[in-house]
């Protein structure tokens, strides 16, 4: 075979090769779609569209000029090009959703920010625990729909419906680590729980696998500041895993996951819309990408530990970070129990207002006894016993707004243990 018709060959061969890569990608980027807006907002529309220059045309040698890309812009005050997103990890055992993060992408400006809901943040519900982690165990395990009780609390804190949301398990989490090869993290100190599920992490720079990347996300009881301190882990290795992707420019195995992600998550994102989620983060600069804790203050209600999100800075952050409407979110659009002054206040009607003892409850000093001759003491009159409703009404045959006397609280998750053995 002489050298021309050698390098014809050739030629055709490359051809073939790169007109069907160009037909894979062609062929991915049609099936990948931005997800649906929530239900009640404005519908995606092209508006604006470029407009013809009224300058001169330029010389026909003159390469054009780039269109910047501008996004898909919405038809109302919607800000052009944002999506937002509800993550909820489901704990082990109880059903818990212990991470939950509200997200804004920004596929104009390829900006993304993410913001953490403490799992102990106080909902205003009129119910024996009002966590906003209990909110998707307790639906579903009245059979209701957990992720939408969940979404619709979640709009009672922003002030905004999410577009999307996922409820991801543990399991799918760790396949989907693994699927991507694992991720390197540098762990901040020794981990080690036995108290339920083992976690056994020592500390430095490593390559976590997909169930060492669960321990690293759950792990709270050697923390000072429990799960708030978690949280600031989760967002370091969250950031880590990003960097790692976006200097590689690529998410390996990208197709395996969101397999992985789509057969095992409680969501409204199909398949496609995680795949457009994915390529539009690799869009984003590391520093573009950024998280948050929602600001909170700690306390304690009957001996049990909530999170108070502190109203007016939280307002600030939902409008610099997440919300996706021009008009900005006021206290008018939340359903938010804080603390002002020390004093419990609501945005709207606080509901149940008795149940709110603030701080622990601790057993009185006992006083000291004193001794007296036996030839002093005297028998104290026996008194009738009280009727068997005299602590509610407060005298028989009277009722009153008595408050009953204090009862055993369970203390942090034990609620869950007690319900289920109820059930």
């Amino acid at each position: 075979m002489d050298k021309k018709k050698w390098l014809r060959r050739i030629t055709i061969i490359g051809g073939s090769a790169a007109a069907a890569v160009a037909a894979t990608v062609g062929a991915y980027f049609l099936w990948e779609k931005p997800p649906e807006i929530a239900e009640g907002n404005p519908v995606l529309t092209e508006v604006n569209p470029p407009q013809p220059s009224a300058e001169a045309p330029s010389s026909p040698t003159a390469a054009p000029t780039p269109t910047p890309d501008r996004g898909t812009a919405f038809e109302t005050e919607r800000q052009d090009g944002v999506y937002t997103i509800l993550l909820a990890g489901s704990d082990d055992g109880t059903g818990n959703t212990d991470t939950i993060m509200v997200g804004k992408l920004d596929t104009v400006r390829h900006t993304a920010s993410f913001v953490s809901l403490p799992r102990d943040t106080l909902i205003n519900v009129d119910t024996p625990i009002r966590k906003l982690n209990s909110v998707y165990w307790t639906a579903v395990y009245s059979g209701a729909d957990g992720s939408e009780a969940l979404r619709r609390h979640v709009k009672k804190l922003t002030g905004f419906d999410v577009d999307c949301y996922a409820v991801i398990s543990l399991e799918a989490f760790e396949q989907a680590v693994d699927a991507l090869g694992g991720i390197w993290y540098d762990v901040p100190q020794r981990m080690y729980y036995e108290d339920g599920p083992v976690i056994d992490l020592e500390p430095g720079y490593q390559l976590l696998n997909g169930e060492q990347c669960m321990w690293l996300c759950r792990f709270r009881s050697g923390y000072v500041n429990g799960d708030l301190d978690r949280i600031k882990v989760q967002h370091d290795f969250l950031k880590a895993a990003a960097d790692q992707f976006l200097q590689l420019g690529s998410i390996p195995n990208i197709p395996q996951v969101v397999q992985i992600l789509a057969e095992n998550m409680d969501t409204n994102m199909s398949a496609s819309n995680m795949a457009w989620f994915a390529r539009q983060l690799l869009r984003c600069r590391s520093e573009d990408i950024r998280f948050y804790t929602a600001p909170n203050t700690p306390s304690y209600v009957h001996d049990l530990s909530y999170t108070f999100l502190d109203l007016y800075n939280w307002i600030q952050m939902i409008n610099d970070d997440l919300n996706p409407n021009a008009q900005p979110v006021s206290e008018g659009q939340l359903d938010l129990v804080y603390l002002r002054g020390g004093e419990v206040c609501c945005t709207t009607t606080i509901q149940g207002i008795s149940y709110f003892s603030l701080g622990r409850r601790s057993e009185p000093e006992a006083e000291e006894e004193e001794i007296y001759p036996e030839e002093l003491i005297e028998e104290p009159e026996e008194e009738a016993p009280p009727a068997p409703e005299e602590w509610i009404t407060g005298s028989p045959g009277k009722k009153s707004d008595a408050t009953p006397p204090p009862f055993a609280m369970p203390t942090d998750d034990d609620w869950l243990t007690e319900l289920k053995s109820a059930g």
